[in-house]
């Protein structure tokens, strides 16, 4: 008996209880799931495309986060270099703020064809409206220096919480639609007119460009910018039905935006082949409305146009804009002088800013600049940035 014993207790020194064994087990099987569901860093995924150069370049400017798949245009003149990995120059992304250019475009148009004036103010679009929002000027939303807050007042807490969820669950935090964007002109609170960067601003000049042109803010866009410009991909969803989806910056699926009544913040979707048909017109004058990107006033440490940025460092001049929404990131910059561009469109909400390097060092100077800067989170709240269709100045 005494052996017994003695057996029994040196076979549970020699191995664990059972209860501990099955908290082990347990334990390892949800450490192995979670390690196969959770986003590493890595580098872009899928198959290269387009100029290996280039990429490689591309790579090096932008480093090592949880990216996914990017495609990239350089512009040198009239030669087109494109590339990519797991997409090409037709793969459609959301472009977010670089909407902003379309946007400032077709103010520019609007001018030219006597619609508005430069100080057009919102009471004559809206005679309705009263007080100092009815003051506003439409120049001075395209300027970026209104007064309106950065992002569309709440209506509600019903549309204040569904935008602090639409963050936690990667959904499009954009409920309202156009109406909604007009109504809510009654009852905002207009600050000092001075440079603050307003998603809620260019919703507002986009909608009143559409109402005095009879048109929707979508038709507006293909009417006067993509058709002439033979810009067959671009275009403004009025449905994510079908649309590709983008990632967190920490590789998290995150849901497509259409942005409802904001779309002209944010909500054009296109490819590095449209976009490389509008950065020349643009830089070249071509394009309609190109004069929004003449630089008319300071911005913090930059020069605003409508809605585009110049960024002079080093001996090179930068015009530029980017753009993110929950699930992409995007830039666009050109130097006027040698004529030289660069487009980057990704599919993770990681900055790409750093791609003006490649603009930098193709003019000769400091390849370590780049143009970021970052005004606002671009995964905020809808209320309090653009959740963001956009925040980097995107």
């Amino acid at each position: 008996m005494t052996v017994t014993d003695d057996h029994r207790t040196s076979a549970a020194v020699g191995r664990p209880p059972r209860r501990v064994l099955i908290a082990v087990i347990a334990a390892t099987v949800t450490a192995a799931v979670l390690a196969a569901i959770t986003p590493w860093p890595r580098g872009f995924q899928g198959a290269p495309t387009g100029d290996p150069e280039l990429m490689a370049e591309l790579e090096d400017a932008l480093g090592s986060r949880h990216w996914q798949h990017v495609a990239a245009a350089h512009i040198d003149g009239d030669e087109v270099t494109f590339t990519g990995t797991g997409a090409d120059e037709h793969t459609e992304f959301e472009i977010g703020s670089i909407t902003k250019t379309f946007t400032a475009a077709l103010f520019a148009e609007a001018i030219d064809r006597g619609e508005v004036e430069a100080e057009t103010r919102l009471g004559e679009v809206w005679p309705d409206l009263d007080g100092k929002v009815a003051e506003v000027t439409l120049e001075s939303i395209a300027m970026q220096r209104s007064g309106l807050p950065p992002q569309k007042p709440w209506s509600g807490w019903g549309e204040g919480i569904s935008g602090i969820l639409a963050n936690y669950i990667h959904t499009d935090p954009y409920r309202g639609d156009a109406g909604d964007i007009v109504a809510s002109l009654s009852d905002v609170e207009v600050g000092e007119p001075e440079p603050e960067y307003s998603n809620y601003g260019f919703a507002v000049l986009g909608q009143a460009l559409a109402a005095v042109a009879g048109q929707d803010y979508s038709e507006l866009v293909r009417d006067r910018l993509t058709e002439p410009l033979g810009m067959k991909e671009t275009f403004v969803p009025d449905s994510a039905d079908g649309l590709s989806h983008g990632f967190t910056a920490s590789g998290l699926p995150a849901a497509p935006w259409t942005l409802g009544g904001s779309a002209p913040a944010g909500a054009i979707r296109s490819t590095t082949h449209d976009l490389s048909l509008w950065l020349r017109a643009v830089r070249d004058g071509t394009a309609p409305g190109a004069e929004a990107a003449k630089p008319r006033a300071d911005f913090e440490d930059d020069r605003i146009g409508w809605a585009w940025f110049t960024t002079a460092h080093g001996g090179s001049t930068i015009t530029w804009h980017n753009g993110g929404t929950g699930g992409f990131r995007s830039f666009l910059g050109f130097d006027r002088q040698t004529g030289k561009g660069v487009i980057v469109l990704n599919d993770s909400a990681n900055s790409v800013d750093a791609a003006a390097a490649l603009i930098v060092a193709a003019t000769g100077a400091d390849s370590g600049t780049t143009t970021e800067t970052e005004t606002a989170s671009e995964t905020g709240t809808a209320s309090g940035n653009e959740s963001s269709a956009e925040g980097e100045r995107s």
